[in-house]
């Protein structure tokens, strides 16, 4: 009878045993990889390298739950290996796979999958013995949020803000981004957050990427603290750490990560954008700015010395 009923229904997201993982989330070009490798030096934590494909896993499992364990376990998990950049985690899943196979019927749900997931990678790459938890930083999990929430009920967020225009500033130096998308982008990360917020109290903290290079500290305790996990002094000096971090050493744009926390990319927009594009980035996104304490009044041009 509980094999038709799965027939029916589908395997569940979750079962009965409670996991405790926690998502770095944000717009993109916003720090959350500098918070990353904060946070991996604690040895109870693991962090991988970004995932990308969290979201569609999610309904692709929803989609196809009623499949043969093991092909739907082949579904979930090609799906990560498969990603143009999963050769930045250094693990073939093979053997994943052949362990998830043998699980009790009970046990075979998607949560189950993806904490296995993410401990296979730290129990290959992590070097950390004592590690128990584990997080994801994949910024674009943001808008992927309530679906995490319903595989992982007690899951915790942390959304990391930068100053939009620093954010548009990024992207289009990157390419392939235009002024209009970029700042669409941060817009949307935004409302997308403070979306969720409002319907799970208690479920994501944020923290400004601004406050994050200026006074690590300060940012650092309270994100242990929401996060239930101690603060550790070692945070501060990821740089002089020999961390595993995978894509930071593959993609150039990243590497920064290595270097010690500094300040200097706060205001790079106000150089990289005239005054046409600092007042169109102001229209598109000054109310939201506004709003996170971001100050869009009293901006002088540095070409012009315009007060706009």
């Amino acid at each position: 009878m509980k094999r038709l009923s799965v027939l029916l229904r589908g395997r569940p997201l979750h079962g009965d045993e409670r996991y405790r993982p926690f998502f770095i989330v944000g717009s993109g070009r916003c720090g959350t990889t500098l918070l990353r490798a904060m946070l991996q030096v604690h040895p109870s934590l693991h962090i991988p390298p970004e995932t990308h494909v969290l979201g569609p896993v999610i309904r692709k499992y929803r989609w196809y739950s009623r499949l043969p364990w093991g092909d739907l376990l082949r579904l979930v998990l090609s799906h990560f290996e498969y990603h143009r950049d999963f050769y930045t985690f250094g693990v073939s899943l093979r053997e994943l796979h052949s362990e998830l196979s043998t699980d009790e019927r009970q046990n075979r749900n998607l949560a189950r999958v993806l904490d296995a997931f993410y401990r296979f990678h730290a129990r290959e790459r992590g070097r950390k013995p004592r590690a128990h938890r584990w997080g994801d930083k994949t910024p674009s999990n943001i808008n992927s949020m309530p679906q995490i929430r319903r595989v992982f009920p007690d899951a915790r967020f942390v959304h990391v803000v930068r100053d939009g225009r620093d954010v548009a500033a990024s992207f289009v130096r990157l390419g392939p981004h235009d002024l209009a998308g970029s700042a669409d982008i941060w817009l949307r990360a935004i409302q997308s957050a403070q979306t969720f917020s409002r319907r799970h109290p208690g479920a994501l903290i944020q923290v400004k990427y601004e406050d994050l290079v200026r006074s690590p500290e300060s940012v650092l305790r309270p994100v242990c603290a929401f996060l239930n996990f101690s603060f550790d002094e070692r945070m501060l000096r990821h740089h002089e750490m020999d961390l595993e971090l995978g894509d930071v050493d593959v993609h150039e744009h990243l590497r920064e990560v290595r270097e010690p926390v500094h300040a200097r990319s706060i205001g790079h927009w106000r150089q990289q954008f005239g005054d046409a594009e600092a007042a169109e980035l102001n229209r598109r996104l000054g109310y939201m700015l506004n709003e996170l304490g971001y100050s869009v009044r009293g901006e002088v041009s540095a070409r012009s010395g315009r007060v706009r």
